[in-house]
C-alpha cells in the first residue's frame, strides 16, 4: 500500500479497497469482526490512492478499537458508489455506538473515548483533513447506541 503518495493516480476501487483490508490482517483476525463490501468491480477512480487507503485503514481500526472494545462479534459494511462525479462511501458497522454529546466532537483533534487504552484522538481527526481538504469532500458521522455508528463521504472523483 502506499499510503504516503500525493499523486494522483486511477486505480480500480473495489481492488484497492480489498487490499486495504488484507493489509490489516494481522490486526483483524485478533477479532471476531467481519468486514463486507458492496462495491461494483469495474469502478476505477482517478484520485489519491494513498489518502483513499489512509481514509479505510483508520475507520476500519476506529472502528476495532472504539464500536466492538466490548463486543466478541461484529460487522463492518463498506459501501461505494459512484453518483454523477463524486463517489459516495458508507461506512457503517453494528458496534456500540457513539454518545450523542460525543458525536460533535469526534472530528476534533485529541478527542478521544479511549485514552487508556491507547487512543490518541487523531485518526478520525485525520479522515476529516484529508475528505475536507485534500479530495475536495463531506463527511458525517450518524450513530445510535448499541446500534452502531455510519460514516458518510461523499468526495469528488475523476473517472
Amino acid at each position: 500500500m502506499d499510503k504516503s503518495t500525493e499523486e494522483i493516480k486511477k486505480f480500480n476501487v473495489m481492488e484497492y479497497l480489498l487490499a486495504t483490508i488484507s493489509s490489516l490482517q494481522n490486526i483483524t483476525k485478533k477479532t471476531d469482526i467481519s468486514i463486507k463490501t458492496e462495491c461494483h468491480d469495474n469502478l476505477i477512480i482517478k484520485t489519491y490512492p494513498g489518502s483513499f487507503s489512509q481514509i479505510m485503514t483508520n475507520l476500519i481500526l476506529n472502528s476495532i478499537s472504539h464500536a466492538f472494545s466490548n463486543r466478541e462479534k461484529g460487522t463492518i459494511l463498506i459501501e461505494i458508489k459512484k453518483y454523477k462525479r463524486q463517489i459516495i462511501i458508507k461506512f457503517s458497522d453494528n458496534g456500540k455506538g457513539i454518545k450523542e454529546e460525543d458525536l460533535e466532537k469526534i472530528f476534533e483533534p485529541f478527542f478521544t473515548t479511549n485514552r487508556e487504552h491507547g487512543g490518541t484522538g487523531l485518526g478520525l481527526h485525520i479522515i476529516y483533513n484529508i475528505v475536507t481538504s485534500q479530495l475536495n469532500g463531506s463527511i458525517k458521522c450518524h450513530s445510535k447506541l448499541n446500534e452502531g455508528t455510519t460514516f458518510e463521504i461523499i468526495m469528488d472523483a475523476m473517472f
